[in-house]
């Protein structure tokens, strides 16, 4: 789109369906993430391929046939797009479903969205045709009702006992990356701009999409802040939620990003007056901020220099497991990663809201701020750390 936002239209043939189109639209103006408008986009035409193969519509939707539906899915995977006509297969007894509580849950809130779009839709549509054959007004309801009764699927835990808590949180300590990797792979940066990028969602715990929609005005430095602000940027980078945060960081964090904005590295992109803290400044139009492409070939460059695997997102659960370690509560950690509600910080990390993890030793920033201190000292190369 113009403003390098991305949409997704959905074509039967060589005709857009415009009831999946509106309620694309509808979503995108309701400000769902790009990623869940997708997903809601895919399982919705999946289920209308699905009810074609049996000359069914929308309106013709039943439990059973949705649990058929639910059932082919965890059956056949990704493979459900193409499996065709194989789809209308009548059984007569019951199959038992192999689909995780991930994905039960992506198809079931795509669906009642979409059902209670359509009904609204159709409502609207039949006061437009007052006096004329318009559609259906109440062609939805029958499976709305039923569908709007269901409830999300939780995963099952295996085991509740103390040894099996335990356990969790020793694999989560070992997922969580250790202050002497992050200075491994900060060390493998070439730019100031990278290496200031990991440091910042190490410390920070912000999403990766939030990081290149930071603009200069969002670096607070007589406040030791970072704002996280929703906009829309033409590369793309959204802050979830669509509210704003302010996150309190450690006076270091902002003496590097000092550094960086003062280095040779950054001054081709200064000169062009761009807002953005991270945008290319080699190669590329300098200046324009990071695409998700760039993040991740800057990703697997510093894989590779470091030797230390990792994701973006690892870093956001590294700084949640350490304030937990630390001993920050359920709501401090919640509103510092921006979650919408403490009890989706509860679900992702409550196994980590123990004792056995809280008793493992945590160095943590300041083990990260010694080291950095000590390389700030050190005689090193152009290429490898103008941003010390």
């Amino acid at each position: 789109m113009p403003d390098g936002r991305t949409s997704w239209t959905v074509y039967d043939g060589d005709d857009v369906v415009d009831e999946v189109r509106e309620f694309i639209l509808h979503l995108e103006a309701l400000r769902f993430a790009p990623n869940t408008v997708r997903h809601y986009a895919r399982q919705v035409v999946r289920l209308g391929n699905f009810l074609a193969s049996s000359g069914s519509t929308f309106a013709d939707l039943t439990p059973m046939m949705f649990d058929r539906f639910i059932t082919l899915i965890g059956r056949n995977g990704r493979r459900f797009d193409t499996v065709g006509q194989a789809m209308n297969i009548v059984t007569l007894r019951k199959e038992h479903s192999t689909v995780s509580a991930s994905l039960h849950n992506q198809v079931l809130f795509a669906v009642k969205a979409f059902y209670e779009f359509g009904d609204m839709r159709r409502h609207a549509l039949a006061s437009i045709h007052k006096g004329s054959r318009g559609p259906a007004i109440d062609a939805y309801k029958p499976f709305l009702q039923h569908v709007l009764a269901r409830k999300a699927q939780r995963p099952r835990e295996a085991r509740s006992d103390l040894t099996a808590k335990a356990r969790s949180a020793q694999r989560a300590a070992e997922f969580r990356l250790k202050p002497d990797q992050v200075l491994k792979i900060v060390e493998a940066a070439t730019t100031g701009r990278d290496a200031f990028l990991v440091v910042l969602l190490y410390v920070t715990g912000m999403r990766i999409g939030e990081a290149r929609g930071l603009l200069h005005e969002d670096m607070r430095l007589d406040e030791d802040v970072v704002w996280v602000t929703p906009r829309h940027l033409e590369n793309g980078a959204r802050a979830k939620g669509g509210r704003a945060r302010p996150i309190p960081v450690p006076g270091f964090l902002m003496r590097l990003y000092e550094d960086y904005i003062a280095s040779d590295d950054y001054l081709p992109a200064f000169e062009t007056g761009t807002d953005f803290v991270f945008c290319n400044i080699r190669k590329g139009r300098i200046g324009r901020g990071l695409t998700e492409p760039n993040v991740y070939e800057i990703q697997r460059a510093l894989i590779r220099r470091s030797g230390v695997e990792f994701t973006w997102h690892r870093f956001r659960h590294t700084h949640a497991s350490e304030a937990i370690a630390q001993g920050y509560n359920l709501l401090d950690v919640a509103d510092r990663l921006g979650h919408g509600s403490p009890q989706t910080t509860n679900a992702i990390y409550k196994h980590l809201f123990n004792s056995e993890y809280r008793k493992m030793l945590i160095k943590g920033h300041k083990h990260l701020e010694e080291h950095l201190g000590i390389a700030n000292r050190r005689i090193v190369t152009e290429e490898q750390a103008k941003w010390l």
